[in-house]
């Protein structure tokens, strides 16, 4: 029984691999001509929100989103973080985030993906983690995305959770919230559970397809706030974070 649990489990996955396979040429590639002009990166994000809603659909994965009493400007810019599992929760974010085109700033490894990684490098900004060096011209980059008015999402851990199946956070990064201060963008805190166990990273053979439950906090205003307060606003949006995750864990018991 259990071998064909996880033969299933596997084809599973490999069918991700298989969908990817078409849409990234498909709909990365339909982006392409709208990269070259910031103006026109509204229609590149469409492509993009329908690669990743294309995928929650296919793999068999639906979200439930449990939001603040709070209506989004679709003239402002936000900053957007969130606890960080695997590539769903990018594509968990574009498909919500549909009034507010942003950019990720994320991982430069993805870059040599054949036409996913043009468009990754072109939409995006991107970090080489092992150059610390670079650090000023990635803020500068960010700086003139902010500038073109779009919003940003970071995931403030750095990257995925060391711990796999763990709910627990690893330490925040102060980047988000330094660039925050300085644009006085509000910051919305995003919890996203169930990835953990349903699509835990790309090469495990565990997971399943179902829900997907996510809670989008009140925004959180940086306007009357120094950059001081940079620790402060860290500390907040961690415990927001982690303390929604407990949340969402204990309802599972």
């Amino acid at each position: 029984m259990k071998i064909i649990q996880l033969s299933l489990i596997l084809l599973w996955r490999i069918w991700f691999f298989i969908i990817n396979i078409f849409l990234i040429p498909l709909l990365a590639g339909a982006s392409i001509p709208f990269l070259f002009s910031e103006k026109y990166y509204h229609i590149a994000y469409w492509f993009y929100q329908m690669w990743g809603r294309s995928n929650l659909f296919l793999m068999g994965f639906w979200y439930i989103l449990y939001k603040e009493k709070e209506i989004l400007d679709t003239d402002k810019q936000y900053m957007i973080i969130s606890n960080h599992t695997s590539i769903i929760d990018i594509m968990l974010i574009f498909s919500i985030m549909r009034n507010h085109p942003l950019i990720f700033v994320g991982k430069s490894g993805l870059s040599k993906i054949p036409i996913f990684g043009f468009v990754y490098k072109r939409s995006n900004v991107l970090i080489e983690r092992n150059n610390i060096s670079n650090c000023v011209g990635i803020f500068k980059k960010i700086q003139n995305k902010i500038n073109y008015g779009k919003s940003i999402c970071i995931f403030p851990e750095g990257g995925v959770s060391n711990n796999k199946y763990s709910i627990h956070l690893n330490p925040f990064k102060k980047g988000a919230f330094f660039l925050a201060i300085l644009n006085k963008i509000p910051i919305i805190p995003f919890t996203i559970a169930d990835i953990k166990t349903k699509f835990p990273n790309f090469f495990s053979i565990k997971g399943c397809p179902g829900k997907i439950r996510i809670k989008q906090h009140h925004s959180i205003s940086t306007k009357n706030l120094s950059l001081k307060d940079k620790d402060f606003l860290k500390k907040k949006c961690f415990n927001i974070i982690n303390n929604q995750l407990k949340s969402f864990y204990k309802k599972n018991i």
